[in-house]
């Protein structure tokens, strides 16, 4: 029987390098405190004076032997496990992290590095051997070079395509040192379709796996050997890619940036709520607030929107609309970047599809994006007082990005519940 790996020659092979700050945030904290970051009992928290406040990140210590993880929440933790709790420093990671991949690019060029997020990025050293040595040399000098000169720990995964790279990482070289894997096609039967959950497989997640449950598939295994004709069937062209995937085949280049067309680009914001937020009027002013910020951001970009969406979390599952975790809703309106039009939208999205559940999320994002050449007036409302709304809008905007956000705040943000001026210190929704 034919498999899509038979044709070697159709196969995307270059030498890609996934690497991971090994609990970055955490090792950060380490290294401040003096601790070597693997022996450290160090959990990251936001917000550690309430109850409901997050882990952001915890030492490899703390995650073994307590279990604590990203998302485990600040109720979970008790008095007698022996953890230091931190606030998070978001400014000094940012900077190390530039410090690291700098370390990256001397492996390589601009266009062959890519970073994926905060803690990991992508490298195609294909063309570095001559300088560098074998992959494994690179691997362990790039490990070298960061520890000596950042005191952080990395893991390397090295994969054939970026695919083959990433789970190469997070199925194997983060178990144990010296912290690299290599995963090839010819290694799939005994690393890939060996993935125990079909969870710990890159881009498949909860929902996407309760679906594959239902057509019989249980492992990666057994998406590599089902009809790929039933899986365009079920899930279009995302069934088609997960069975080339559990193949370990990946076309995608990260020299070709995703540049999103205008027509697709967006502006939102969005909280993870330190509390149980179960009064609407509270809610409300959040929402508000998250508008507010949008607007802010579309005339700084000199552009309107016309479609405005909110989404929302529950604190748990809604067990009365079967489960129900969360919802979403969108409407559209008349170009505009103003912050007393994205609040009226947001409200009426609010009030009429929320059921009185308890929420933790609350997300504003605003797409349908068009240049602001001119104002639209409302032919229902005065003209002069639109023009002189839009005058006072950027006089707010130019008086917030000179003396910070607090220095003009709106009377809504003094009540209980806004959690804007709280926020306005934050890097990234968190400590500076």
């Amino acid at each position: 029987m034919s498999t899509p790996l038979d044709d070697e020659s159709r196969l995307p092979s270059h030498d890609i390098m996934c690497i991971d700050c090994k609990s970055f945030y955490a090792s950060v904290e380490a290294i401040r405190r003096g601790e070597f970051p693997l022996a450290a009992k160090i959990a990251v928290m936001s917000n550690e004076e309430s109850s409901g406040g997050l882990i952001l990140a915890s030492s490899p210590n703390t995650k073994y032997n307590y279990h604590v993880k990203l998302g485990t929440r600040r109720y979970e933790i008790h008095d007698d496990m022996d953890i230091e709790m931190v606030e998070p420093h978001m400014a000094d990671y940012i900077r190390k992290n530039y410090q690291i991949n700098m370390i990256y690019k001397q492996f390589t060029d601009d266009a062959h590095w890519f970073p994926y997020s905060i803690d990991e990025s992508f490298i195609n050293v294909t063309g570095s051997h001559a300088l560098f040595g074998s992959n494994d040399d690179i691997a362990a000098a790039i490990q070298d070079r960061v520890f000596k000169q950042t005191g952080i720990v990395t893991t390397v995964g090295i994969g054939e395509n970026p695919l083959l790279a990433k789970l190469a990482l997070d199925n194997a070289a983060k178990k144990q040192e010296p912290w690299r894997a290599t995963w090839t096609y010819k290694d799939v039967p005994e690393t890939l379709w060996k993935i125990d959950n079909l969870t710990d497989f890159w881009s498949i997640g909860a929902r996407t796996a309760v679906r594959l449950n239902k057509l019989g598939i249980y492992s990666i295994y057994d998406l590599a050997h089902t009809d790929v004709a039933a899986l365009k069937k079920e899930f279009g062209v995302l069934g088609e890619a997960m069975y080339y995937h559990s193949w370990g085949i990946d076309y995608s280049d990260i020299t070709r940036r995703y540049v999103p067309r205008k027509a697709n680009k967006g502006f939102g914001n969005s909280q993870v709520l330190m509390k149980d937020y179960r009064d609407a009027r509270e809610i409300e002013i959040v929402l508000s607030e998250i508008a507010d910020q949008v607007a802010t951001r579309l005339r700084a970009h000199r552009v309107q929107c016309e479609i405005v969406a909110i989404s929302v979390g529950f604190a748990e599952p809604d067990e009365q609309n079967g489960g129900q975790t969360h919802w979403g809703a969108q409407m559209r309106i008349d170009p505009t970047s103003s912050t007393a039009d994205l609040i009226r939208a947001v409200r009426f999205l609010f009030a009429t599809h929320w059921q009185g559940q308890a929420l933790r999320n609350l997300a504003v994002r605003c797409s349908r994006i068009s240049e602001a050449h001119s104002q639209q007036l409302d032919l229902f409302a005065s003209a002069e007082r639109q023009v002189a709304n839009a005058k006072l809008e950027a006089t707010i905007d130019r008086l917030r990005k000179r003396y910070g956000y607090k220095s003009l705040t709106r009377g809504y943000s003094k009540v209980d519940g806004a959690t804007a001026i709280k926020r306005s210190g934050l890097v990234g929704g968190h400590q500076g």
